[in-house]
């Protein structure tokens, strides 16, 4: 199943852009974008298309001259096979394939679309509805079995907690765009968890739910004092759960806002320097987080004070990648691109270690400031924008106390250049220790 864009009139005519899996494209006059036309008529962002095959949802950057599909101009839309898509000189089509495309045919020829048995609701048995988009993942059959659950029976599931096997639910811990949290007991041995819930926004065919718990499984075996340790995982009623390690004490998010912009240099540093020393670990064995941010961070107490601990390690990278999320930030906006650095908007799947450093020394400013890197990112469409153009407001405009030392060491590794950050976390640890 795949989603191909073709530029039919404009500089980059004859240019063909394949899609498989989740992704997002960004067409501009930006040198940065996935597709740079220089054309001054267009943007520098002008408009993104999200990609989740066959899905595709087009949304303009609040460009100047605007973006029309089918001859009338857009803010955002949900694309379809044979759609025209007009920014500046240039004229695009979008083509979705249901199959893979036989020899000799050409990427925009008519597809068969395979029959498969009718899909029902795993919950009440209601038929789906004929339009029912399923995801499916690459190499996998167009007969894979389908789960699906209607609006109905997802809202009964969201509501309360679901049954999982051999745990009693507690009490909620927190919600959010990644699912939710509940402390609960297993009652085997009494131990005490955080057991995570998270439903697919998609119906899912077997082979994608069998690939993300396989990545996660694999995911799952990191072992770090400084990482939230996974003991096991399952699905029930429709959702993936996780078991936990149990972190009595509030993440950084909540700690930043105890005293906001008052919290000490040196405790913060000291707890970026353990998030980092949990990204060592993970990056030397080939893990990237890629959502690295101060819900994300735990804080647990010892007898030596407190300590950091990494949660969600892969989550949304494994989540996204296999097209459980539905379009790619139906519901990140706010929570995450705030904290995400500028290439991860731009290549997703294929960040590098720098990208985790980035979004840490992003949550260390949160921590030390209360307030984000940019100027009230609201989000939607604008901070989009914000992401992809803006430089982030430097920490001593926000905390005139801060060493400039330091303040030096977060602007480096807030650069919007890979390049020009620290090579890895042990270099970046290092910088910041002078002030822990």
């Amino acid at each position: 199943m795949r989603v191909i864009l073709e530029v039919l009139k404009g500089p980059r005519t004859g240019r063909t852009f394949i899609f498989d899996r989740q992704d997002t494209f960004v067409v501009g006059r930006s040198q940065f974008v996935h597709c740079p036309i220089n054309d001054a008529a267009l943007s520098r962002d002008h408009f993104l298309i999200e990609i989740n095959p066959p899905r595709c949802e087009l949304r303009d950057l609040d460009s100047t001259n605007g973006t029309f599909v089918n001859n009338e101009r857009i803010d955002r839309t949900r694309l379809s096979t044979g759609d025209l898509i007009a920014a500046g000189q240039s004229l695009f089509r979008i083509v979705v394939e249901s199959t893979p495309p036989l020899p000799n045919r050409s990427p925009s020829s008519s597809m068969a679309i395979p029959t498969r048995d009718a899909i029902i609701c795993a919950g009440c048995g209601s038929p789906a509805p004929m339009n029912l988009t399923v995801n499916n993942v690459v190499g996998a059959g167009p007969d894979e079995p389908v789960e699906w659950w209607c609006s109905a029976c997802r809202a009964e599931v969201a509501a309360l907690p679901q049954p999982v096997p051999h745990y009693t639910m507690i009490r909620e811990l927190g919600r959010g765009a990644m699912g939710v949290v509940y402390q609960a007991r297993h009652n085997g041995s009494g131990k005490m968890v955080a057991l995570k819930l998270i439903m697919p926004e998609t119906a899912t065919t077997r082979a994608a739910i069998d690939r993300f718990q396989r990545e996660m499984s694999v995911i799952s075996q990191l072992r770090h004092e400084n990482i939230v340790e996974w003991y096991e995982q399952g699905a029930s009623r429709g959702q993936f759960w996780f078991a936990m390690e149990y972190v009595n004490g509030p993440n950084l998010e909540a700690l930043a806002n105890i005293d906001p912009g008052r919290y000490p240099t040196d405790q913060g540093c000291r707890l970026a320097c353990q998030i980092l020393k949990g990204l060592e670990h993970a990056h030397k064995r080939g893990f990237i987080h890629r959502d690295i941010k101060p819900e994300n961070i735990l804080i647990g107490q010892t007898d030596e004070g407190s300590v950091a601990k990494i949660s969600d390690f892969g989550l949304a990278k494994s989540f996204r990648s296999v097209g459980l999320s539905g379009l790619t930030f139906s519901g990140e906006m706010r929570g995450t691109i705030p904290f995400m650095p500028p290439e991860q908007m731009t290549d997703f799947r294929t960040v590098r270690p720098q990208a985790d450093l980035y979004a840490t020394a992003a949550t260390l400013y949160f921590l030390l400031t209360a307030k984000f890197i940019y100027d009230d990112p609201a989000g939607g469409d604008d901070l989009i924008k914000m992401l992809l153009e803006e430089h982030p407001i430097p920490i001593l405009e926000r905390r005139p106390n801060v060493p400039g030392d330091l303040a030096a060491v977060i602007g480096k590794c807030l650069s919007r250049d890979p390049e020009q950050r620290f090579p890895d976390a042990t270099t970046m640890r290092r910088a910041l220790k002078p002030f822990c």
